[in-house]
C-alpha cells in the first residue's frame, strides 16, 4: 500500500486548504523551517501532520482536536489518497464527527461532496484500513497493535526498542512479526501455563479442606455397616395382626415417607455445607481486604513498601478472589441444583403425609403398628453422614484427575517448545540477513558495527513471569547512552525490519518517525537519509516519513534533499500562518 496524497478540506465551501503529495518510494521529509533567527519551528504542524496520518489509518482522534473551536468551526475534513496495486482509495475523517469514517473508492479525484462518500462506523473504518495494509492475516495480529511501532513518536517511542508500559509478551510478538520471525509460541505456551495455574488453584482449594483419604474410606465403610444393621432392624420390625392389610399399607407409606424425608434432610444438610463454604470464602476475602491499607502503613512507618510483602499480599488476595469467583460459583450451582430437587421432594412429602393420615384413621390405638420411626431416624442420619463423606472422597479423587491433566499439558508444552526451538534454528539465514541490514545502516552512519541478535528462550518454566517460547531481541550500538545515538539506534532498528519487508515484498511498506532526528548529529542524519532514499528508489518500493527541523540539518544536506524532491512539506509561521500544516493557526 502506498500513501499518495494528504488533503485538508471543508465541504461547506468546496475549499481545499492544503494538499500534500508524497514520494511513492524513497524518503519523505516533513520540514519545519524558519526565515528569521527569532522564529521557532515547533508548533508549525509537523507532529500534527503525523497525527492526521495516524487518524486516517484508524487511530482515535484525541479530545484536543475534537474540542478545538478553530478546527470545528471550519468543519475540517482530512483525507488520505492511497494506492493498492491498481486500485485507488480515499480515506477521510471529520473532527466534528470523530466516531465515523468516510470511504471513497475507484476514483482518482477527491470529492468534497460528502454525500458521495460512504459513511461507516469507526470500527468498520479501522477494519477497512487493516484489510488494505495487512493482506496476509495472522491470528491476534492487527494493524492497530502494530501502529505504534510503524508510526513512532518522540514523546515515548525513542527511549528503547520496546515501548514503555506495554505487555512484554505482546511487544515481542509484534516485533517478531515485523521481522518475519516465529511469533506464536510464547502465546500458545502461556495459554497452557494459565490453564495449569487454574488447575493448581483448584488443587489448593481441595487441599485446604484437610482431606485425609485413608480416614475417609475407613469412615465410609463404618457408616455402610451401620446402615446395614439398621436396615436389618427395620426388616425385623413386627406389626400387630389386627387390621393386617391396613397396617401393611401404613407401613409402606410410612417407609416411602421416611425415604423422602431422609433425602430432604440429606440435601438440606449438603446445601448448608455449600452455603457455609461460600460464607467462609467471603469472610476470608473480607479479612484480606482489611489489609488494603497495608501499603500506606508501611510507607508511613518505614518510608517504602517492601516488594516481598507486596507480592505475598497480592498472591493471597488473588488466591481468595479466585476461590470466591471460581469455587463460589461452583457451590452456588450445586445449591441451585439441590433447591430444585428439594422442591420436588417436598411436594412428594406432602402427598405421602396426606395418604398416611387417611390410612391411620382406621387404626385403633392399641392395635397400632409398632413404631419404627426412631430406627428410621437413625438410618436417615447415617445416610446423610455417608453422603457428606462421599462428597469429600469425590473431591479428593478429582485432585488426582487434575494432577493427571496437569502432567498431560506439561508434556504438550515440552513437545511444542522442542518443535518450535528446532524450527527457530532454521531461521539462521534470515537472522544473518537482518543483522547484515542493521550493520549496513550502522556502518553508513557511524563507520562502526552494531549488535542485533535474536534468541529463542527454550527454558521450561511455569511461573507467571516465564518467557518460554519468546524470541528475544537484543540491539545496541557503540556509545548509545547519549540521546542522539540512542535515537539513531532505534531508527536503525526500525529501518532494519522495514527494509527487510520492502526488499522481500511483505506487507507494510511504510515507516514513520516523528521527532526522532532532533537529537542525533546533523552529519549522521544526512548520511543515513541519503542512503535510505537511494536504496528505496533503487528498489522502487517503500516510503520512509520523517519530521525534521531545518536547523537540525547541514546546508549541504538540506540543498541535496530539496534537489532530490525529498522534502514533501515545508511548514513555518509565515504568510499569515498559511504555511502551517492546516493553513491556519489553531
Amino acid at each position: 500500500m502506498i500513501l499518495d496524497e494528504l488533503y485538508i478540506f471543508s465541504p461547506d465551501n468546496n475549499e481545499i486548504f492544503k494538499k500534500y503529495v508524497f514520494n511513492k518510494n524513497g524518503v519523505n521529509i516533513i520540514l519545519g523551517e524558519k526565515r528569521h533567527a527569532n522564529d521557532e519551528t515547533n508548533g508549525v504542524g509537523k507532529s500534527t501532520m503525523i497525527d492526521c496520518i495516524s487518524f486516517l489509518l484508524g487511530k482515535s482522534i484525541p479530545k484536543y482536536y475534537q474540542d478545538n473551536g478553530d478546527i470545528l468551526n471550519k468543519n475540517i475534513y482530512i483525507a488520505l489518497k492511497i494506492r493498492t496495486k491498481d486500485t485507488t482509495h480515499f480515506l477521510s475523517r471529520s473532527f466534528n464527527n470523530p466516531r465515523h469514517g468516510f470511504l471513497l473508492e475507484n476514483t482518482n479525484e477527491l470529492s468534497m461532496d460528502i454525500s458521495t462518500w460512504k459513511k461507516v462506523t469507526l470500527t468498520t473504518f479501522k477494519n477497512h484500513v487493516e484489510n488494505l495494509i495487512l493482506t496476509e492475516k495472522e491470528e491476534n495480529i492487527t494493524f492497530a497493535a502494530l501502529r505504534e511501532y510503524i508510526i513512532r513518536d518522540e514523546k515515548n517511542g525513542f527511549n528503547d526498542i520496546l515501548l514503555p508500559n506495554r505487555n512484554g509478551l505482546k511487544q515481542y510478538r509484534y516485533l517478531n512479526y515485523l521481522f518475519t520471525l516465529p511469533n506464536k509460541t510464547e502465546f500458545e505456551i502461556k495459554t497452557f501455563r494459565d490453564r495449569i495455574e487454574e488447575m493448581n488453584n483448584e488443587i489448593k482449594i481441595i487441599e485446604s479442606m484437610s482431606i485425609n483419604i485413608t480416614d475417609l474410606k475407613v469412615k465410609e465403610e463404618e457408616i455402610i455397616d451401620q446402615i446395614d444393621e439398621l436396615d436389618k432392624a427395620i426388616k425385623k420390625a413386627k406389626t400387630v395382626t389386627h387390621f393386617k392389610k391396613s397396617t401393611k399399607n401404613y407401613t409402606l407409606i410410612k417407609k416411602e415417607l421416611n425415604d423422602v424425608q431422609n433425602k430432604i434432610f440429606e440435601y438440606e444438610h449438603v446445601r448448608s455445607q455449600y452455603q457455609k463454604n461460600i460464607e467462609n470464602l467471603k469472610e476470608k476475602v473480607s479479612e484480606i481486604k482489611q489489609l488494603e491499607n497495608v501499603e500506606q502503613f508501611y510507607k508511613d512507618l518505614v518510608g517504602f513498601f517492601p516488594d516481598d510483602v507486596r507480592e505475598n499480599y497480592q498472591k493471597v488476595k488473588e488466591f481468595y478472589d479466585f476461590m470466591v469467583d471460581s469455587r463460589g460459583n461452583y457451590f452456588k450451582d450445586k445449591i441451585s441444583s439441590l433447591n430444585s430437587r428439594l422442591k420436588k421432594l417436598n411436594s412428594q412429602k406432602q402427598i405421602l403425609e396426606k395418604d398416611l393420615e387417611e390410612t391411620s384413621k382406621i387404626f385403633i390405638s392399641e392395635n397400632y403398628v409398632e413404631d419404627i420411626s426412631l430406627v428410621m431416624d437413625k438410618k436417615r442420619d447415617k445416610e446423610v453422614e455417608l453422603a457428606e463423606v462421599r462428597v469429600r472422597i469425590n473431591d479428593y479423587n478429582k485432585k488426582n484427575e487434575i494432577v493427571e491433566n496437569i502432567n498431560e499439558i506439561q508434556h504438550k508444552v515440552l513437545r511444542i517448545n522442542s518443535m518450535q526451538y528446532d524450527e527457530f534454528l532454521y531461521f539462521d539465514d534470515l537472522k544473518r540477513n537482518l543483522q547484515t541490514l542493521f550493520n549496513e545502516l550502522v556502518d553508513v552512519s557511524y563507520n562502526q558495527h552494531g549488535f542485533l541478535d535474536f534468541e529463542y528462550d527454550n527454558r521450561i518454566n511455569y511461573s507467571k513471569t516465564s518467557t518460554t517460547g519468546r524470541v528475544k531481541i537484543s540491539c545496541s550500538i557503540p556509545d548509545e547512552r547519549s540521546h542522539g545515538r540512542l535515537h539513531m539506534k532505534i531508527n536503525m532498528f526500525d529501518l532494519t525490519w522495514f527494509l527487510h519487508r520492502v526488499l522481500n515484498n511483505f506487507d507494510i511498506n511504510f515507516l514513520i518517525h516523528d521527532g526522532s532526528y532532533s537529537n542525533p548529529d546533523p552529519y549522521v542524519k544526512g548520511v543515513l537519509l541519503r542512503h535510505l532514499d537511494k536504496r528505496l528508489k533503487k528498489n522502487t518500493k517503500g516510503q520512509y516519513f520523517v519530521t525534521i527541523n531545518k536547523t537540525e540539518l547541514t546546508e549541504e544536506d538540506l540543498g541535496y534533499f530539496e534537489k532530490q524532491d525529498m522534502v514533501v512539506a515545508k511548514l513555518d509561521r509565515l504568510n499569515d500562518e498559511k504555511n502551517r500544516f492546516f493553513g491556519f493557526k489553531f
